[in-house]
């Protein structure tokens, strides 16, 4: 009894609790997740007021308002960090507000803010329809060949945007033509997400938590020249390629009835120009143009050294497209802010936001680096063992809850396991924890942000992806594409992946 005692008059014990509570009723799905997260961060605030928080004084509480300043801050935060600091080089918050909001990770919020305005731009012009229609007459209605197109599509607008916001623009039309053909919409859709996810692995800008990643390990000079645009590309770009090709093959023999079904309507389908989509060229135009040239910058200033980071470019182009494009129709130019503002996934962004401030609590009270201890303690005397197992518990736990808020957990987890090692190499950690993270969410309906957003479309049409459907395609796929991960990586260690 003594210790149960002691373990809840613990205050990180509480901390924990509010922790599983809150991914409990996100899991549950009883309420939106966007509350439940902030529910949970309502309850940490509440925490620190009435537990007290620990100052550089060394007084206790469940918080600590001061830490070193470490080689996990961004360069930007660094910089602020280093002027806060005192002359140990411990930096101090002056509130409890204030140390909740530096758990945020604004710059991966900038960055998908911005790429979701682009693609508000770009469904506003009609360019996704017409992509989705122009596929569907290339497959002249053969369900295979459409899985195959928009399966080839959806990753390679994940290589430019988020992966989320391809499935928000894809899965809708999709179900449409679905329903105007009259075949079952969930093979494309699964293949969608779990594809979205595939393409998102190879770019620094197609998951959330490669942007994490990539804004992490701009921060530490070792390491900081590999994980650019053209990094990503270059090292998880041929293994996304092949998780393609083997998630392609894997579904043709899972839905070989489904690809042998024909379906109706196709006649009238053949018949309908794609060009009818396009709502406003001028704008689509105008909107690829800087699109195009943002995707440029992103490349350019990694190459060039020009210390501009992703977001701030994301968020400036989408400025400046927002001022360029001045649509055609008066109506929508007027209220072109408006429209597009309705577009962006605002609930999303708080999504992520909360999750991040749920994340930061835990770390802050050490349960992270606990983890770090006993991922070092079991895997760290073989160090690429150490990456084959990141990969592993970085997939599987993916698979259990959203890959976003468990990168924001293992990130300063792989930089505690560096600390413990100065002599480690962290570079194939944070492939792994890519590779992992990007490919374990394919497992289940909540193991990424896409496969939560499909489901939700999925229920637009009569035949909504039930869990046990989505696993049956998820689980052997995460298990493929893992052990494929796991080869690349035993072979290129000390190569490809290393810095």
């Amino acid at each position: 009894m003594s210790a149960i005692s002691d373990m809840i008059s613990e205050p990180r014990f509480w901390v924990l609790l509010v922790f599983i509570s809150a991914f409990g009723l996100i899991l549950s799905e009883k309420i939106h997740r966007t509350i439940a997260a902030w529910f949970g961060c309502v309850c940490i605030m509440f925490l620190g007021i009435t537990m007290g928080v620990k100052d550089h004084t060394g007084s206790s509480g469940v918080f600590n308002l001061c830490k070193d300043v470490g080689s996990g801050e961004t360069k930007f935060g660094h910089l602020i960090a280093s002027f806060m600091a005192d002359s140990s080089g411990v930096v101090c918050k002056d509130s409890l507000e204030s140390l909740m909001l530096s758990w945020i990770h604004f710059d991966v919020i900038g960055l998908l803010l911005g790429m979701m305005i682009f693609a508000a731009l770009l469904e506003i012009s009609g360019f996704f329809e017409f992509v989705a229609i122009k596929a569907a007459k290339m497959s002249k209605g053969d369900p295979w060949k459409l899985l195959v197109f928009l399966g080839t599509l959806t990753p390679l607008l994940s290589l430019v945007i988020d992966n989320v916001t391809a499935v928000i623009i894809i899965a809708p039309v999709t179900v449409k033509l679905c329903n105007r053909l009259e075949i079952n919409p969930i093979p494309l859709l699964i293949a969608e997400a779990i594809l979205s996810n595939t393409g998102g692995v190879a770019s620094m800008v197609g998951d959330p938590p490669n942007v994490m990643i990539a804004a992490t390990a701009a921060g530490i000079p070792e390491i900081a020249g590999l994980f650019g645009f053209i990094g990503f590309l270059l090292r998880l770009g041929f293994i996304s390629f092949l998780a393609w090709a083997a998630t392609l093959a894997y579904m043709r023999w899972y839905y070989r009835d489904w690809t042998e079904s024909v379906p109706t309507h196709v006649e009238s389908l053949m018949e309908q120009d794609e060009w009818d989509a396009i709502e406003d060229l001028r704008l689509l135009k105008v909107t690829s143009v800087i699109l195009t040239i943002t995707i440029v910058m992103f490349t350019l200033t990694e190459l060039l050294h020009l210390g501009i980071h992703i977001h701030a470019l994301a968020l400036a182009g989408a400025g400046i497209a927002l001022v360029a494009v001045r649509p055609e129709d008066t109506e929508l130019r007027h209220g072109l802010m408006h429209t597009v503002s309705e577009k962006v996934e605002w609930a999303a962004l708080l999504f992520f936001a909360a999750l991040f401030i749920l994340v930061g609590a835990m770390d802050n009270v050490g349960y992270l680096k606990d983890l770090a201890n006993w991922i070092f303690d079991e895997f760290g005397n073989n160090h690429v063992m150490l990456a084959v197992a990141i990969i592993w518990i970085s997939a599987i736990a993916s698979a259990i809850v959203d890959n976003i808020p468990f990168t924001a957990a293992m990130i300063p987890v792989i930089i505690a396991i560096g600390e413990a090692d100065p002599t480690m190499d962290i570079a194939p950690l944070f492939w792994a924890l890519a590779l992992g993270a990007g490919f374990g969410g394919n497992a289940t309906p909540i193991g990424s942000s896409a496969n939560v957003v499909t489901i939700a479309i999925s229920e637009r049409s009569p035949q909504p992806i039930t869990t046990g459907e989505w696993m049956r395609i998820g689980v052997p796929i995460m298990l493929i594409t893992c052990t494929m991960a796991s080869i690349s990586m035993i072979i290129f260690h000390g190569t490809l992946y290393s810095s």
